[in-house]
């Protein structure tokens, strides 16, 4: 019985280990730039690699929560890129080197 689990084991672990492997290599840091009433910003989230299209167009209309605990909508999400991308929007070139990580 012992050596009929180990059996099991060891040809089940190979599938697990490469089935988890797959699942955090296709989520990816983003960054954002998004605007509101408020202010413009600089906004980070975590998606998958294939979804970063329809995740970056439902931002608008979203509500947004601010580091100081206000609440507003998201007016606009003008440029989404992964997290060590430059933004091609000077606006958002500029906010990006203040945003603090």
């Amino acid at each position: 019985m012992k050596l009929m689990n180990l059996v099991i084991a060891i040809v089940l672990l190979p599938n697990l280990v490469w089935a988890d492997s797959g699942v955090a290599a296709s989520e990816q840091d983003f960054k954002c730039y998004i605007t509101s009433k408020k202010s413009a910003e600089i906004a980070f989230y975590r998606w998958k690699s294939s979804e970063m299209n329809l995740r970056m167009a439902s931002l608008v209309g979203t509500i947004h929560q601010s580091n100081d605990g206000s609440k507003y909508y998201i007016y606009s999400a003008e440029e989404c890129v992964t997290l060590n991308a430059e933004f091609t929007n000077t606006k958002a070139q500029v906010l990006d080197k203040l945003t603090p990580r």
